[in-house]
């Protein structure tokens, strides 16, 4: 027998009961995620791990965090985190796919999706790779804040992230070579669709402030330039501790919670949270902060 309800069955209940069934949490489906990418300003700067960290020092925060491995070239965050990825990048790309079934439990209920490595070289369609950008955003009815490692390369992927992501984090180390590379990389991604903003973390510092007077040439000659403001968000230092963490499959930040490198970590996510309380969830194709 069929239970009729006792109300009105009116366009407004309807919707309210349309609008209260899509409550999560106390979240609504169609929340869009602050999407903050952390791309490598050359290879081997340690990125993925930088990228890894920041996911654990905000989840650890009490932030609803999802990291993804949007690099091409190898199966980092599966490595890092003790991962066996499901997914390769081409096949969310097809559309065919959707991110969400690949998601896994991370640290501190943060969650993560490791990719395989692609076989695409990263020659893809920009309208797939729009469709992909718009179910990451999507993902604001599981994560605040979705961390993106877009490896070092320059692909059309890494073209619309620099377009569309909130905050586009550049991983650097303090040396000539490095610093070099990451403005040249910078710099096409500037000419192709400007910003307002690029942030970066130097990483491997020596001390807390060796890297200051680099991040400050690296703007003036942004600004003179490119119409570029580059501003830092801190630095992460030199700790040998790192590679037995990653060797553990454990986040760093959290097996060596007390050492110098584990608190810039948690410095720089204190600063991610603060400028995702000062950003819109809502980002567009305008210029990007």
């Amino acid at each position: 027998m069929s239970f009729e309800p006792s109300f009105p069955r009116d366009q407004a209940t309807l919707l309210r009961m349309l609008a209260k069934r899509a409550m999560i949490g106390g979240t609504p489906a169609f929340a869009k995620a602050k999407t903050f990418v952390v791309y490598g300003g050359n290879a081997q700067l340690g990125t993925t791990t930088v990228c890894h960290n920041l996911a654990c020092a905000l989840g650890l925060a009490g932030q609803r965090v999802a990291t993804i491995d949007l690099n091409p070239n190898n199966q980092g965050l599966a490595l890092i985190a003790g991962r066996t990825p499901a997914v390769a990048i081409d096949e969310l790309l097809t559309g065919r796919l959707d991110l969400h079934e690949y998601l896994v439990p991370g640290l501190a209920a943060s969650l993560l999706l490791p990719t395989d490595a692609s076989d695409g070289n990263g020659s893809w369609p920009v309208a797939s790779v729009d469709r992909l950008i718009e179910q990451i955003m999507g993902l604001g009815r599981h994560a605040d804040i979705v961390l993106i490692d877009a490896g070092s390369d320059l692909t059309s992927l890494t073209k619309e992230l620099w377009r569309m992501a909130q905050l586009f984090v550049v991983v650097l180390n303090p040396t000539a070579d490095a610093i070099t590379a990451g403005y040249e990389r910078i710099r096409s991604l500037q000419n192709g669709s400007p910003r307002k903003v690029a942030h970066v973390v130097m990483n491997r510092a020596a001390s807390e402030t060796g890297h200051v007077d680099l991040v400050a040439g690296m703007d003036t000659t942004s600004r003179k330039f490119l119409d570029l403001a580059i501003e830092s968000i801190g630095h992460v230092e030199v700790a040998s501790e790192i590679g037995a963490a990653a060797r553990a499959s454990q986040p760093f930040v959290q097996r060596y919670a007390e050492h110098a490198a584990s608190k810039s970590i948690q410095r720089i996510a204190d600063r991610l949270v603060r400028l995702s309380l000062s950003l819109s969830q809502s980002p567009s194709s305008k210029r990007a902060a």
